[in-house]
This record gives C-alpha cells, sequence and structure tokens, in this order.
C-alpha cells in the first residue's frame, strides 16, 4: 500500500510555482512630450533607464520597451512571465467595457496623444493565469497606490504592510495615490532605486525616497508587500544583510 499511498500523495501535491528571474521595464514617452504637451522631457528615458539599470543591479534579466512599442500586446506580452515589473505611463481607474465597471490600469504609449489604449487589470490576470505573485512591482502612475487599484491583486500582491522585523510575503508593490506630477517622481525614484542598489530592502528603500525632497503636492507614495524584502532575482546571488530574499 505504500507505493500508491505516495502516488497518490504526489498528485495531489499543490503545484509550486517559481517566481521568474526576468524583469520588464515599460516608459510612455508619447504622452509626455511635444506634440502631446507643450514641452519636451527626457524624464521617461531617465526613469526607464534608472529602472532598468537598478534591476540588472540586483540580478534580474531586464526586457526594456520604451515609446512606441509599447502597445497594449506588447505589454501583456512582456507582464505575463515576469517576476519584476517597472512601469511609467498615465494611470487611472479606467471604464472596463466586459465587467461594466472601473478597473484600474494604465495607457500604453503607441504613438498615441489622446485615448491611448490602455491595460487593466483584468487583462493583466488573465496573461497571467498561473504565474507566481511578482516579487517587485513599481508602478509610475496616477492613482495606482490607491486602496482601490486593482492592480496589486492583478500582479498577484496583497495589499497589507508587513512591517521592519516581521515576516511576511515575497513581494513588495509602490505607486502613487492621486495625481502624481513628473518632477515629484524623478526626485522620489532615484533615491529609491539608489537604496536598492546599495543593499536596502524595499521598505528602507521607500523612507530614503521620501527623503528625497519632493513636494508633497507633488506625490503622494504609497507601498503594499513586505517592508524587509531584498528583492533581487531568484537566481542571483544570497541576500544582503538586513533583508530577506526569498527563492
Amino acid at each position: 500500500m505504500l507505493v500508491p499511498l505516495l502516488l497518490a500523495a504526489t498528485l495531489t501535491a499543490p503545484l509550486v510555482v517559481t517566481p521568474s528571474s526576468t524583469a520588464t521595464v515599460l516608459a510612455n514617452r508619447t504622452a509626455f512630450n511635444q506634440p502631446c504637451v507643450g514641452f519636451t522631457s527626457t524624464a521617461p528615458d531617465r526613469l526607464a533607464a534608472q529602472a532598468s539599470s537598478a534591476l540588472r543591479a540586483l540580478g534580474w534579466s531586464v526586457d526594456e520597451v520604451v515609446g512606441p512599442q509599447f502597445n497594449e500586446g506588447e505589454a501583456l506580452r512582456q507582464i505575463a512571465p515576469v517576476g519584476a515589473l517597472y512601469v511609467h505611463s498615465h494611470g487611472d481607474h479606467y471604464w472596463d467595457a466586459a465587467a461594466r465597471r472601473r478597473s484600474s490600469g494604465f495607457r500604453v504609449d503607441d504613438g498615441i496623444c489622446s485615448n491611448a489604449p490602455t491595460v487593466i487589470a483584468p487583462e493583466i490576470s488573465t496573461a497571467r493565469p498561473s504565474a507566481a505573485p511578482l516579487i517587485l512591482a513599481v508602478i509610475s502612475t496616477c492613482h495606482n497606490g490607491e486602496r482601490s487599484s486593482k492592480l496589486p491583486a492583478a500582479l498577484g500582491i496583497a495589499m497589507k504592510k508587513v512591517n521592519p522585523g516581521a515576516l511576511g510575503p515575497r513581494s513588495f508593490y509602490l505607486g502613487y495615490a492621486g495625481i502624481a506630477w513628473v518632477r515629484g517622481i524623478v526626485r522620489f525614484e532615484k533615491r529609491f532605486w539608489r537604496a536598492l542598489r546599495r543593499g536596502l530592502p524595499t521598505g528602507a528603500a521607500f523612507d530614503r525616497g521620501l527623503l528625497s525632497g519632493f513636494s508633497p503636492a507633488d506625490l503622494t507614495p504609497e507601498w503594499w508587500g513586505n517592508y524587509n524584502l531584498i528583492p533581487t532575482s531568484p537566481s542571483s546571488s544570497p541576500t544582503p544583510p538586513g533583508g530577506t530574499r526569498y527563492v
């Protein structure tokens, strides 16, 4: 009877999905430049570059899509398998025609100024049906740091905080509540990524970002997940002291 019992246990054991070691960086260039707005900005490219550089330093294999190639299909294709994600664009709670209610998401670039296509939470959930929760998600848009945002759940991240020193999930989500002005985002994220590169856990890096000198009128950062998380790639070297690394 031993062999059948072992076989039955094997067949009913839950499937453990290992987080991917790839990361994706998506940035909307068109919407923040002429002719969409009355000025030219290098901010989308700079934000994408510093996110990509920091993620690579943390051991991630990074795909970067900036500008018109960041369209709806490419965004979902990129997001489907990843273990870490950075998005810089416009964000809001958009109308979900299928569900007949609003859902959270972001605009893609697609080379379009107004009424650009969007990627919303149900589409992300559909694209990631059996993927492991993201280890790190930075959604650099308006409104997706609000408690009403559906994006954390679509990425597998619970909207709760695990404080310093406590055990918690293997994920960290960063977003902005309300209107997020690019001038504040640039200051905050520069300090956030620099802290992560120096080996600080995500929560401490968030706190460093709060000290970056942005105006509170420009930005309201918010986080969910594990304050203690060191967001290294699952295939990278052991965690630096002071944080928790998950394989």
